[in-house]
């Protein structure tokens, strides 16, 4: 089992690496091998339309999702966190996901390299609703799902998230990631 972990904030080891970092943990913990990406430290340029990708499923663009591109194709779970930035997911989990495109056909025919992946889900917030952002899961669930056969086996949230203070290993919603984790192995 190879669990891959993609932490969409700019802020590094933030409230949504603890989060996502958590179901990493987990899944090491349960023997799996994993690794962990924080989308703030690479660069990961935007999607250019080029549509190279039409004819050989693979993106041109040479930065560091090359990365990540050479682990989906033996990646069983990913892992995608974002804080939620302006009412959505960060640029940085955007790119991510739109770079992902190479994985379409022309008519929008699928060939993700790695059939059966699924896909664990988490986002932060600082406000204390617990439903407010409940739209930005669906429409990431509704997209990995819709475009690459990716089904989503969990969400988490984790809402009145602080800057100065991140959420710690104590935190129910990260011990119940975690706890999660353990079972991907």
């Amino acid at each position: 089992m190879k669990v891959l972990g993609i932490n969409g904030s700019g802020r590094i080891g933030g409230n949504t690496y603890q989060l996502v970092n958590a179901v990493r943990r987990g899944a090491a913990q349960g023997g799996a091998e994993t690794k962990l990406f924080e989308l703030g430290s690479l660069v990961i340029r935007p999607c250019n339309a080029c549509r190279a990708c039409k004819e050989t499923h693979e993106c041109v663009i040479n930065d560091d999702m090359q990365q990540i591109y050479q682990l989906l194709p033996t990646t069983d779970v990913l892992v995608l966190g974002s804080p939620i930035y302006l009412d959505h997911i960060t640029a940085q989990m955007m790119t991510f996901i739109q770079r992902l495109y190479c994985y379409l056909g022309q008519n929008l025919e699928i060939f993700y390299p790695h059939k059966g992946t699924k896909a664990v889900l988490g986002i932060t917030y600082a406000a204390d609703w617990y439903k407010a952002y409940d739209f930005v899961l669906d429409w990431m669930e509704a997209r990995l799902s819709e475009y690459y056969g990716i089904e989503t086996i969990a969400r988490f949230k984790i809402t009145s998230t602080k800057h100065d203070n991140p959420v710690g290993e104590d935190h129910p919603v990260i011990k119940q990631a975690y706890e999660f984790g353990k079972t991907l192995a």
